[in-house]
């Protein structure tokens, strides 16, 4: 049978409920748009109005989960690449969005460009458990009001599966659409194939913000999905208790499930869940088994409400209970240096750890092709097994016995392992990089959205209005 994990009882999830609801109804929610706490009032919410709180009512919310999505389906440019929400099995969803990037041809840790950006793309293409490509890293060397925009456009260029990014302001959304339709000739496609969501961050404790909500409000006739994606420290911006940062999240991510079903019934949405650590001493975030616990926790609610979920796997070490948990994506793949850089060659090195917690949650397959009594019977004692056809079968059969295409076996036994498998990801890194682009744009597609940007970085300056 399948293995997996589970973080809470039913009745733990009820409580889970249960305090959010006190949280939401009692204390509420900090909504720093206008336009957003307007929309809320106006649909009959109780608001405080010189604070700009709201407050969420049990009805509220269930109104909401009732019109979200329970299916959608993350397009990619390259149809192939589908991704249905919600999965029976993990993907990877690449992380986001570091300032730094170590280089592939010399090794040092630099601060990344548009380039890196399309590079990102280019790797995690190659990525079998990638799935949806957030932009990994910034664009270092574009004007700092359109970075997200140049993001879009890098991360889309580098590969034809589903892509994520982020939107500063609403300034940049009109020119992000443009993008979309010029890849895919209209707003019905737009609409109809998803090739793109955008990441949504609440900030924690208990706040939606301003800039980037108000961005994504314009997207709502076009139904880009949104992953809403709260990123509490544990101790610092969320209590030092993995149940109470996780109801802490469940009231962030439902506060703004009910605000973008209320400007638009049936926004496809992802419950997404993203936590840390702070050290007890430096205040500082920390890789931590204990986000792996946030994550299965919120994966687990988001099942509750029957919406796709999207967690942080953390450091390698935590991507195991993650997968375990199935969540349908899980973010973290190609970070390092605690989220601050990114690493081409850990995108090939992390999707092998993927493999392999996929095989372990296949669990111990009992059936036809796996309960081979017989061959024991029929080899007995002090034989070998190697010549057997069910060990030909069984071998060439990923799903019983797992063996990478990438990494040597002989890397598990040996002292050097890291750095061994960092150099073979690095020459396979190279490779992929001095090769031809995978499905790569039309030239006349690339050259529209590179105008695109230009235009975006020229009129923000002038005020120009488009």
């Amino acid at each position: 049978m399948q293995i997996e994990i589970k973080a809470f009882s039913e009745e733990e999830k009820q409580l889970v409920h249960k305090r959010t609801m006190e949280i939401l109804s009692e204390t509420g929610v900090w909504i720093k748009s206008d336009k957003a706490f307007f929309a809320l009032r106006d649909a009959g919410a109780r608001t405080d109005e010189k604070g700009r709180i709201v407050y969420f009512t049990e009805e509220m919310v269930q109104s909401a989960l009732a019109a979200a999505p329970k299916e959608f389906v993350l397009g990619g440019r390259n149809p192939a690449y589908d991704y249905p929400l919600p999965s029976k099995e993990s993907r990877h969803l690449m992380s986001g969005i570091t300032t730094n990037i170590y280089d592939p041809y010399t090794g040092e840790r630099r601060e990344s460009t548009k380039a890196d950006v399309v590079n990102v793309g280019r790797i995690f293409q190659h990525a079998e458990t990638g799935v949806a490509c957030w932009t990994g890293c910034s664009a270092g060397d574009v004007p700092e009001k359109t970075h997200c925009l140049h993001e879009m456009a890098a991360i889309i260029e580098g590969t034809s599966k589903h892509v994520q990014f982020e939107l500063a302001s609403p300034y940049e959304s009109k020119f992000a659409i443009e993008i979309l339709r010029a890849i895919l000739g209209s707003d019905e496609e737009i609409r109809a194939r998803k090739i793109a969501s955008v990441l949504y961050c609440p900030v924690s404790p208990l706040t939606q913000d301003k800039n980037m909500l108000e961005a994504y409000l314009e997207l709502a006739d076009y139904e880009i999905p949104v992953n809403i994606y709260p990123m509490p420290m544990i101790g610092m911006t969320s209590p030092a208790s993995i149940f109470s940062t996780i109801c802490q999240i469940n009231a962030e991510v439902l506060s703004a499930v009910v605000l973008f079903e209320t400007v638009k019934p049936g926004w496809p949405l992802i419950y997404g869940v993203a936590s840390g650590a702070a050290d007890p001493v430096t205040g500082a975030y920390v890789k931590s088994g204990e986000a792996a616990l946030v994550s299965l926790g919120g994966t687990e609610m988001a099942r509750f409400y029957g919406l796709p979920c999207a967690v942080t796997g953390g450091g390698s070490f935590e991507t195991m209970p993650a997968y375990l948990g199935r969540a349908d994506l899980i973010d973290g793949i190609g970070t390092t240096d605690n989220g601050m850089a990114v690493s081409l060659e850990m995108i090939l090195t992390e999707d092998e750890i993927a493999k392999r917690c996929l095989r372990i949650g296949k669990g111990i397959r009992v059936g036809e092709n796996t309960d081979l009594t017989a061959d024991i019977k029929a080899e007995g004692p002090g034989g070998t097994f190697l010549a057997h056809k069910s060990s030909i079968k069984n071998f060439r059969n990923p799903d019983e016995l797992y063996y990478s295409k990438m990494f040597p076996s002989k890397l598990r036994a040996t002292t050097y392992e890291k750095r061994d498998s960092i150099e073979i990801a690095n020459r396979r890194v190279r490779q992929i990089l001095e090769g031809p682009v995978v499905d790569a744009l039309p030239d006349e597609v690339k050259a529209k959205i590179d105008e695109i940007c230009q235009r975006a970085d020229e009129t923000i300056f002038t005020g120009n209005k488009q």
